[in-house]
C-alpha cells in the first residue's frame, strides 16, 4: 500500500498518536530581493519618462501614410475597417459591463 504524501509512519496508544521519528524544525532563513528586480523598475521607470516626453507615434509613419492617402496608393477596405470597428464596441461593452 502507498501512503499519502505528509503521513508519517506512527503508532496508537490510547487514542494518542506517538510518531516514531521526531519532527525537525528548520529555521527561517531571511531571503533578500535580487538586484535585477531593482534595475528593472529603474529602466521601467526611465522607459515612463522618456515616453511621456513625446507622444507614442511614429511621425515618419504617420506622414509616409498621409502621403499614400493623397495618391490614392493606400489600401481602405471597407471590410476590415467595419469589423474593427464591431470589434471595439463589443470589447467596450465588455469592459463596461465587467465594472
Amino acid at each position: 500500500m502507498i501512503d499519502p504524501i505528509g503521513v508519517k509512519p506512527g503508532t496508537v496508544q490510547g487514542g494518542r498518536v506517538e510518531y516514531n521519528e521526531p519532527t525537525k524544525v528548520v529555521p527561517l532563513q531571511s531571503v533578500s530581493a535580487p538586484q535585477q528586480a531593482v534595475v528593472a523598475e529603474t529602466g521601467a521607470r526611465e522607459t515612463v519618462k522618456a515616453m511621456a516626453v513625446r507622444p507614442p507615434v511614429d511621425s515618419d509613419r504617420v506622414q509616409q501614410i498621409k502621403k499614400a492617402l493623397q495618391e490614392g496608393r493606400y489600401p481602405i477596405l471597407p471590410t476590415k475597417i467595419a469589423d474593427n470597428i464591431i470589434a471595439a464596441q463589443f470589447l467596450w461593452v465588455e469592459q463596461n459591463d465587467a465594472k
